[in-house]
C-alpha cells in the first residue's frame, strides 16, 4: 500500500476499528503499511500524512484532532497491553517454554528480591507473572489470550520499540478528549479491550502523555499549509458553484410564478 488513496483508506479503517488487532489481520505488507499511518497520524500536525487526515476529518463531519485522537487512542491501547505482558515483564520470547521462563523468573528474583536490597515493585510483578506462567491451565487461558490481543501487534511492532518494564514504566491510557459544551464533535471513543484471564499489574508512566504534547506543540510545516490552502480553494470553489446554481434556481422559480 502506497500514496494518498491508500493514505485516505487507511484513515478510514482506523476511525471505524473497534479494536487495534483489527487493522492488522491482513497481508504483512498491508499491516505494516497500517502501523507506519497509525504512528504518523497521532503526530498530528507534524504528521506526513495531514492533508489526508483533514480531508478524511472533512467526509466524516468531524475535526482532524478527533482522527489523530483516535490513532493516539489505539497507539496508547497497543503501547498498554505490550507494557503488562506477562512475557516481557519476565524478560522472555512470547509463548516462551516453561524452562525459560523458570529460568528468568530465578534470575530476577535474584535480582529484585527485598532481602537483597532490590525493587520491591518490580519483583511483586515478576513474581505475579511467574505465578500465572507456572500453572498450565492459567497459562493456557492467558496464551489464548495473547494471541487474540497481543499477538497481531507482534509483526508489526517489534518489541524493540519498547524500553524495559523497569526503565520506564508502562504506558498511560490514551485520556479522552473532553467533550466542550457546544462543540459539535464527541472525543474519540476509547479501543475495545478484551478482558484478561487474569490481574495485570499496570504502573504508571508519562512518555505516552508527554509524546502526545509534544506532537500537538509541533510546529506547523510550509507544505501543510500549502495543502490546507489548496483544500481550501476547492471548498470555496464548489460553494461558489452551489451559490451559482442556487442562484439559478431562484430565477426560474421567480419566473415560474410571474
Amino acid at each position: 500500500m502506497s500514496g494518498r488513496r491508500a493514505a485516505l483508506d487507511g484513515l478510514a479503517r482506523i476511525l471505524d476499528a473497534g479494536a487495534p488487532e483489527e487493522l492488522f489481520t491482513g497481508p504483512e505488507d498491508e499491516a505494516h503499511f497500517l502501523y507506519g499511518l497509525l504512528v504518523d497520524t497521532a503526530r498530528a500536525r507534524a504528521s506526513a500524512h495531514y492533508w489526508e487526515i483533514c480531508r478524511t476529518a472533512r467526509r466524516r463531519r468531524v475535526t482532524p484532532d478527533y482522527v489523530v485522537d483516535r490513532a493516539a487512542v489505539l497507539l496508547a491501547t497497543i503501547e498498554e497491553r505490550r507494557r503488562t505482558d506477562l512475557y516481557r515483564i519476565l524478560g522472555v520470547p512470547p509463548l516462551s517454554s516453561g524452562e525459560t521462563i523458570r529460568e528468568h523468573w530465578l534470575e530476577l528474583a535474584k535480582r529484585h528480591h527485598p532481602d537483597v536490597g532490590g525493587d520491591g515493585t518490580r519483583f511483586r510483578q515478576a513474581q505475579q507473572a511467574y505465578e500465572i506462567l507456572r500453572d498450565p491451565a492459567r497459562r493456557a487461558e492467558y496464551e489464548r489470550f495473547w494471541l487474540r490481543a497481543l499477538g497481531p501487534f507482534e509483526r508489526v511492532a517489534p518489541r524493540e520499540d519498547l524500553p524495559p518494564l523497569e526503565v520506564t514504566g508502562a504506558a498511560v491510557r490514551a485520556a479522552q478528549r473532553p467533550v466542550v459544551a457546544g462543540s459539535a464533535h464527541p472525543a474519540a471513543p476509547a479501543a475495545a479491550e478484551p478482558t484478561p484471564p487474569a490481574s495485570i499489574v499496570e504502573p504508571a508512566g508519562v512518555g505516552a502523555l508527554l509524546a502526545r504534547v509534544a506532537a500537538l506543540l509541533a510546529p506547523v510545516r510550509a507544505d501543510d499549509l500549502e495543502c490546507l490552502r489548496a483544500e481550501l480553494a476547492s471548498t470555496t470553489a464548489e460553494l461558489e458553484r452551489a451559490r451559482d446554481q442556487l442562484h439559478t434556481l431562484a430565477s426560474l422559480k421567480h419566473a415560474l410564478e410571474a
